[in-house]
């Protein structure tokens, strides 16, 4: 005879791994993003740590972009972006005693954990011409809203000059 607990459970379990493993199958899928600002001039009065900033909400947008900004007079206006859809991603690069760096988010794809962001890094080759001021490159990007962390993944490169 036909246990019904014994069906339910397994109704139950199946379910469970259905799930679970639609959601381990969209690892490592790529997740669109659209640039709002890339500035290889993030400069001096520069109150942003290099790193990774996610940001969720209007108030921080609006702080966080008058930060990457407090160089600039006037201020450029907020850029708008729907946070019910959408969340934005910041990547700073640590300050630069010249210029001829970029930092460029590249691609994004699902983890586990949320997003891994790719970046590359690039910095001037030994016979690059360069401005002489200071800089601080940044690429933001809005990306459809997504629970848990981002996990920035830099690959450096050096621009070679030399080569027409």
């Amino acid at each position: 005879m036909i246990n019904p607990k014994e069906v339910i459970a397994g109704f139950f379990i199946a379910g469970f791994l259905l799930i679970t493993s639609c959601a381990d199958s969209e690892i490592g899928q790529p997740v669109a993003f659209q640039t709002v600002d890339q500035d290889s001039v993030f400069v001096s009065g520069m109150t942003v740590t290099a790193g990774i900033y996610v940001v969720r909400t209007p108030t921080e947008w609006s702080d966080f972009w008058s930060a990457v900004k407090a160089s600039y007079y006037p201020e450029p206006p907020l850029p708008p972006v729907n946070f019910s859809e959408k969340v934005v991603i910041a990547v700073v690069d640590s300050v630069q005693p010249t210029g001829g760096y970029s930092i460029t988010i590249t691609h994004l794809l699902k983890s586990a954990t949320g997003v891994e962001v790719h970046a590359v890094h690039q910095s001037p080759g030994p016979d690059c011409a360069v401005t002489q001021a200071i800089e601080q490159p940044g690429h933001i990007v809005s990306t459809p809203v997504f629970s848990g962390e981002a996990t920035l993944i830099v690959t450096e490169t050096v621009h070679n000059c030399s080569t027409p």
